[in-house]
């Protein structure tokens, strides 16, 4: 037994474009191979062959756009419905919010604007001044009309809420005072 049992064979690919060898490179999706003749030829090859997004399960609806079925998804953003026969077809079920009518509330920084919902890089939802460039107030929490005890500022944010008080906190940044307030039935 003088032959060694695990036995390195090196294989190199050639790029098909202009045969100089392939080399593993690492991109933001992940491994690749790339030619080693880069930026004179732009060959690339993925290793694998994942596909974007994870189909969870088969929905028994129909697509309105093609009539394929529906399946939820797992994807880079989270969860989400869309249609099996995706790339042919886009269609993706956007998730509606019940409109409601939300109270307007004055910003309390610049005094011209209103508070309204947005969201950030990463989806989670925070609340900001419409009069953005202008005026960069913002809240994480939703804003309530209650003015504080101690400095009278007419915009505050709920912190706790138990049956028969609430706790709230000042949007003043200067002030932040915590204050119980008994709950109205």
């Amino acid at each position: 037994m003088s032959e060694r049992l695990f036995q390195h064979k090196k294989q190199q690919e050639h790029c098909p474009l202009c045969n100089a060898v392939l080399q593993v490179k690492q991109g933001k999706k992940g491994l690749f191979l790339g030619c080693s003749a880069y930026p004179a030829c732009d060959y690339i090859k993925p290793l694998s062959f994942q596909s974007e997004s994870k189909i969870i399960k088969v929905l028994t609806e129909q697509c309105p756009a093609c009539q394929h079925p529906l399946v939820l998804k797992q994807g880079h953003f989270g969860m989400f419905i869309g249609c099996s026969h995706y790339p042919a077809c886009h269609f993706v079920v956007h998730d509606q919010p019940e409109e409601r009518a939300e109270e307007r509330i004055p910003c309390p920084d610049c005094q011209q604007g209103e508070l309204v919902t947005r969201r950030g890089r990463q989806g989670k939802v925070f609340y900001g001044c419409n009069g953005y460039p202008h005026c960069k107030f913002t809240l994480a929490s939703k804003p309530y009309l209650v003015s504080c005890p101690e400095c009278g500022s007419s915009v505050c944010t709920l912190k706790k809420e138990t049956q028969t008080y609430r706790t709230f906190q000042c949007a003043n940044k200067r002030c932040r005072h915590i204050f119980n307030s008994e709950k109205a039935f």
